[in-house]
């Protein structure tokens, strides 16, 4: 099959869910996620095609929940703290660490070898309520398989972070040196993103500011943050807004609007939030790719090229793809290197 029937192929296949989204969230919603794969295809207009998109989520989101926004509009920096240097680190696996596969139970054993001096908290399905108290609509919905797993995730972290403070790290992210966060209010993986038309790139920065007109302007694309990785203090006003408006998007709805809800969720409070902002914006920039060692992992490792990599502490790599840890040539691949660095 030709790459043009294949892409018509892809998109007739998504008409159910263009007609789905536009009875629940508008045919602005609809039309530009109908729209979005396009960026792939027309390079020039592929941020004029994400704009599209980003602003009617953004615009659904912000109309719809502009009661829970305005709560945190005005909040001021005088509560703030650092992020203590033995808090808590966060990771969540459903199933318990017996049953994780070879890459998670890698990155989880590198995030234990690099915690430094923060302890390290395993969350699964049979303790997160040792920890936290999810509203019981949450719940039924994550039973009856209206909100997955990942997504319930998400509104396991915030709570965790609010309630406790710490440092949520995602199963799949590796961590190659000590966890050290010396004097940060807030942290995330902040990164360049070259390719990518996420809303979480600095080139969407005030895109849901509707009292000012948006206009594209080539800046770095660098990604502002990372939903899989979050560091902050308890009760920080971040952490309580997106539990907020988690809670009040769940109540209403047994649908995403789109899988990165809560990126949006992010984007809306930067624009709108100034503490958020301005805790975002003081957050360093790695040097790498959030992705690029996951591309590379079954390539043969190299001693001098991986140091590169050393450089940065956090990668994120995924559960979803099969890596090999040998070559075809018979050598060690990265993936190999990482396995047998962080073996039990």
């Amino acid at each position: 099959m030709s790459n043009a029937l294949k892409f018509i192929k892809y998109n007739l296949e998504r008409i159910p869910r263009f007609l789905k989204q536009w009875s629940l969230y508008g045919f602005s919603v609809a039309f530009g996620t109908l729209l979005f794969p396009l960026n792939r295809l027309f390079f020039y207009f592929k941020p004029y095609i994400a704009v599209n998109k980003h602003k009617a989520i953004l615009k659904y989101l912000y109309k719809r929940y502009y009661h829970v926004l305005n709560k945190f509009i005005k909040n001021d920096n005088s509560s703030i703290s650092v992020i203590p240097n033995n808090s808590t680190i966060w990771v969540c696996w459903w199933d318990g660490e017996d049953n994780m596969p070879s890459i998670v139970k890698t990155c989880y054993n590198s995030i234990l070898k690099n915690s430094g001096t923060h302890s390290v908290q395993l969350i699964t399905r049979f303790n997160f309520t040792n920890f936290v108290i999810i509203p019981e609509y949450i719940l039924n919905k994550v039973k009856n398989g209206i909100m997955s797993v990942t997504h319930f995730s998400n509104i396991l972290r915030v709570n965790l972070l609010f309630e406790y403070g710490g440092i949520w790290i995602d199963s799949t992210i590796l961590v190659l040196n000590e966890i050290v966060f010396e004097n940060m209010v807030f942290y995330t993986l902040k990164a360049p993103a070259k390719k990518s038309v996420s809303v979480t790139l600095s080139l969407f920065s005030g895109l849901s500011d509707f009292s000012k007109h948006f206009k594209i302007v080539k800046i770095p694309e660098i990604s502002r943050w990372s939903g899989f990785l979050l560091a902050g203090y308890k009760h920080a006003v971040i952490f309580k807004y997106m539990r907020d408006i988690l809670y009040a998007y769940w109540e209403e709805h047994n649908d995403q609007i789109d899988y990165l809800l809560f990126d949006y969720i992010i984007a809306l409070g930067y624009d709108n939030i100034p503490l958020i902002k301005n805790e975002i914006d003081k957050v360093p920039c790695s040097n790498v790719e959030k992705f690029e060692l996951e591309k590379i992992l079954n390539t043969e490792y190299n001693e001098e090229h991986f140091k590169n990599y050393l450089m940065t502490t956090f990668h994120k790599l995924t559960w979803k793809k099969d890596f090999l840890e040998f070559t075809k040539n018979k050598k060690k691949s990265i993936y190999g290197h990482l396995v047998n660095t962080f073996s039990d």
